[in-house]
């Protein structure tokens, strides 16, 4: 990225030599060995504003003071960058010498020590993410707010209001970047939602749930370097955006990683979190703040495009985020009352995995497979074949239950931490799924796969010579086909067309279903 060439970053380029030298929207970050120093920008944007010396000055102060409340050592100074006769230099910021700007000096933290490059490069696991999610609680926890600027920044009203703000910023794009449907159900269960909860929302203020926290909760503002764990850059240019729900900053980053497809990483960093903050309330808000801040996301994006067109070359990729995280939000938004689990099922070779896998591919929910959890029950790779006869061994009456106990022990768990779980399987027997339901609280959707008879056996014969977790074949197929009892469906899908046309149909079958 080309970087725009300021006084000020001329001047900067001059002091301290950077190695590199980052551009946001609203500062500059020059970098150097072990020290980085970040620059405002004269913008105002009405909701931030940097516009005179005097502005960046206490924006500068008021940057070190909030972060040192989540990391140490690393916020080190705010210094002053100043004209000499025939040089410059940066010297403390209250010194008397011709102001030309100020800037934040920062520790460096190692690329490798931030979570966001952890998780990309497969460093940390589910495991991992609630010792960090628990951390974070504990900084939170910590925090020491005043009562009257959380009231005047994140009551009720408060939300509301920023709720109501979305909704009227996106309209304009309802039929162009944003689906209808999905804006008018993820603004009709928003707005029922709090008028459903006022109560609820003013409790958690009065409680001492909403701090002056964070603000932009997200992986690349966490870092890990050893047992040194801190949190970076909040926001301190606007307190409306800094004074949330405790709920409203673990979800957000919860969103974030559910956005890259890591719903099991996202589940440890509930995991951990809810280990602080154990009450049944602040795990009824989650899903109403990860739809929130999807939404603002996909919001954010939609300004960007509304100033570009299709010649940009990155237009089509932020279109995609749109589409991506409106589906996120049309999913929490279903999930926003009570977090349901969907049963995916039908004969073998009726399509329901490959359409619970792309389900899942798309959307943040945990799939679960029966043959794969079957199959781990008795210590057998999930891709290992079984061949035994129908209903025998580890498929006999007895083990099929007490796979059907299991499945509802993991979804139950999945609805604890607010995640929608796709349980795909045959469901041959209206026993199993009682068996299911009796370890589970929540309520169950069914979705019955079907193809036509050719079909099937033409996949079944193709799978002889595929790797896959199921066992099912031409051999079994009548037997099963005989004695399935029908469990009844909610929605159904003929699985002749493509995956991903049929996640849209469901979906949309959860909108007119919540």
């Amino acid at each position: 990225m080309e970087i725009t060439e300021t006084p000020v970053v001329t001047v900067m380029k001059e002091l301290i030599k950077p190695e590199r030298i980052a551009e946001t929207h609203i500062s500059y970050v020059f970098l150097k060995g072990d020290e980085v120093y970040k620059v405002k920008k004269s913008v105002d944007f009405g909701f931030l504003d940097f516009s005179s010396k005097k502005k960046r000055k206490a924006m500068c102060i008021l940057e070190k003071e909030l972060n040192e409340r989540f990391c140490k050592g690393i916020y080190l100074d705010v210094l002053k960058i100043v004209r000499k006769e025939k040089s410059f230099d940066l010297v403390k910021y209250d010194s008397s010498l011709l102001t030309i700007d100020y800037c934040v000096k920062m520790k460096r933290i190692a690329d490798d020590a931030f979570l966001s490059t952890k998780v990309a490069k497969g460093l940390v696991n589910a495991s991992d993410a609630v010792r960090i999610g628990e951390n974070i609680a504990k900084l939170f926890k910590n925090i020491k707010t005043d009562p009257y600027a959380a009231e005047a920044n994140g009551s009720y009203d408060i939300v509301k209001f920023n709720c109501e703000e979305n909704f009227a910023q996106t309209e304009g794009y309802k039929g162009n970047l944003i689906d209808p449907a999905q804006f008018d159900f993820i603004k009709k269960q928003t707005m029922r939602f709090l008028a459903e909860n006022e109560a609820l929302f003013t409790r958690r203020l009065k409680e001492g749930y909403v701090v002056d926290g964070h603000g932009d909760l997200r992986l690349e503002h966490i870092y890990m370097d050893g047992d040194d764990f801190g949190l970076i850059d909040c926001i301190e240019f606007n307190q409306r955006f800094r004074f949330n729900d405790v709920i409203s900053e673990i979800g957000f980053l919860s969103m974030e990683v559910d956005q890259m497809g890591r719903t099991d990483f996202s589940d440890g960093l509930l995991e951990g979190f809810f280990k602080v903050y154990d009450d049944e309330d602040s795990k009824k808000l989650l899903n109403f703040y990860r739809c929130y801040r999807a939404y603002v996301r996909a919001k954010v994006t939609c300004f960007l495009l509304s100033s570009k067109d299709e010649s940009w070359e990155h237009y089509k990729k932020n279109k995609d985020d749109v589409t991506k995280l409106m589906n996120m939000a049309t999913l929490y938004a279903s999930n926003m009352f009570e977090t349901k689990s969907l049963v995916f099922y039908g004969l073998m070779a009726s399509g329901k995995t490959k359409n619970a896998k792309v389900f899942a591919e798309l959307l943040p929910v945990r799939h679960v497979n029966t043959d794969v959890v079957r199959k781990v029950m008795h210590g057998i790779d999930p891709e290992t074949k079984v061949h035994v006869d129908f209903g025998v061994d580890i498929y006999s009456k007895e083990n099929s239950l007490k796979l059907y106990d299991e499945l509802g022990r993991i979804a139950e768990a999945n609805r604890k931490l607010g995640r929608m779980t796709v349980v795909d399987g045959s469901f041959s027997k209206t026993e199993y799924l009682d068996r299911m339901k009796a370890g589970y609280t929540g309520k169950f959707l069914k979705i019955r796969f079907f193809a036509s008879e050719d079909e099937i056996l033409a996949r079944l014969e193709k799978r002889k010579s595929r790797v896959c977790v199921t066992d099912g074949r031409v051999e079994i197929y009548e037997s099963q086909k005989k004695t399935a009892q029908e469990i009844g469906a909610d929605f159904e899908v003929e699985t002749t067309g493509r995956a991903e046309e049929n996640t849209k149909g469901i979906l949309r079958f959860l909108i007119n279903e919540a």
